[in-house]
């Protein structure tokens, strides 16, 4: 059967006469009408790109899952919390029935990985998972809960679940024709005030700030590489997500210039990736709770660069989310005692990322003239 693009029912009556005519010329005119029609439909909704970038906390240390000594789950690993809490956390993992698709799945936007972690076909994921700077994202594919948490080898979530899960439930409304890409750029044990450093804070700039712009910038002009299936997608960089600062609450100073080095982080962000009004949401240091010192301030700091009143460019398109009341208490209540990783508690991790999601959702929607349904 011949196909014809775009040409009218007389017009391919007569080309199918001629070619029964002059079958000589047969080849010459099928190859006149392919380089004529038109290649694959440019697909109309965006692929949006949020950037999430900070120290070891964005990296992720929530323990999927952790035994006791008696060979006991313990508390808040993601395992415990989809056992234990299935109304809110069992969406996250799948149990595939005996001789059936791993696709369990009523809603089109999830199926199964091969550890049954839900996979959102909806949200893209891809992670730099390095200790070097150079600009490569080491692991990618579809968002699920063993894919970019931890470091290297390590079995652990960090705040994209919740952040990707949010975003897409609320910006994609489970269709697969609307999608999300999340890019994380994060390094453990790295501060704002010097490898963080943004160009408008003087002195050196940081060599993680000057890698993590590198490493999008490299990224977005390659998606296709890492992702083939959006070659015909538009590309809108929608959103950037920052959560950082323990290693700024370790010293005086760099506690004293937190706010003015994140003020001047949004501003030189926005600059060096080309979107004057690029959504920020900074998910605050909470992991020590309410305890008073250096740890509240740099909290205070980063409440403060939302306060459209202190900062009227930023009003409407930053938002800070105090995430102090996710602290959860260290083991037993958590998996450890290891207070500046949240207690490697995933209901912290998942909170935090779900909160700045939230937020970034609200941005987002503001910036296009919408509001959430």
């Amino acid at each position: 059967m011949k196909c014809f693009a775009h040409i009218p029912l007389p017009a391919i009556i007569l080309l199918i006469l001629r070619g029964t005519e002059v079958g000589a010329d047969q080849p010459q005119k099928q190859q006149q009408l392919r380089a004529s029609s038109p290649g694959p439909p440019r697909l109309k909704h965006p692929l949006r790109v949020f950037v999430l970038v900070g120290q070891s906390n964005m990296v992720g240390h929530g323990a999927i899952t952790q035994k006791d000594d008696a060979g006991n789950e313990k508390n808040a690993t993601l395992e415990w919390l989809v056992g234990n809490v299935p109304e809110q956390y069992g969406m996250l993992k799948k149990q595939p029935k005996q001789g059936r698709s791993n696709n369990t799945s009523s809603v089109p936007s999830v199926s199964a990985s091969k550890d049954e972690w839900t996979v959102r076909r909806d949200v893209l994921m891809a992670c730099n998972h390095r200790d070097d700077l150079q600009p490569i994202m080491s692991t990618y594919g579809n968002l699920h809960a063993s894919l970019c948490g931890g470091d290297g080898g390590q079995y652990q979530i960090g705040p994209e679940l919740g952040f990707g899960w949010t975003v897409g439930d609320m910006l994609n409304n489970n269709k697969r024709t609307d999608k999300i890409l999340l890019l994380k750029v994060a390094w453990g044990g790295k501060s704002l005030a010097v490898d963080f450093r943004p160009p408008s804070s003087g002195g050196d700039v940081g060599p993680y700030y000057q890698s993590m712009i590198h490493t999008v910038r490299a990224t977005l002009a390659n998606i296709t590489g890492y992702f083939p299936s959006e070659k015909h997608r538009p590309v809108k960089l929608s959103g950037f997500a920052w959560h950082q600062g323990w290693n700024d609450g370790c010293d005086a100073n760099m506690t004293a210039e937190y706010e003015s080095n994140l003020a001047n982080l949004i501003r030189d962000v926005r600059i060096d990736l080309g979107v004057p009004d690029l959504p920020v949401s900074i998910g605050a240091s909470g992991m020590a709770g309410y305890e008073p010192g250096r740890r509240a301030d740099i909290v205070t700091a980063q409440l403060a660069v939302a306060d459209g009143d202190r900062y009227p460019e930023f009003d409407g398109n930053v938002a800070s989310v105090d995430t102090r009341p996710y602290c959860r208490d260290p083991s037993p209540a958590s998996p450890s005692d290891l207070g500046y990783h949240w207690n490697n508690n995933c209901e912290s991790y998942w909170l935090v990322g779900k909160s700045m999601g939230l937020a970034m959702v609200e941005l987002v929607l503001r910036s296009e003239g919408r509001r959430r349904q």
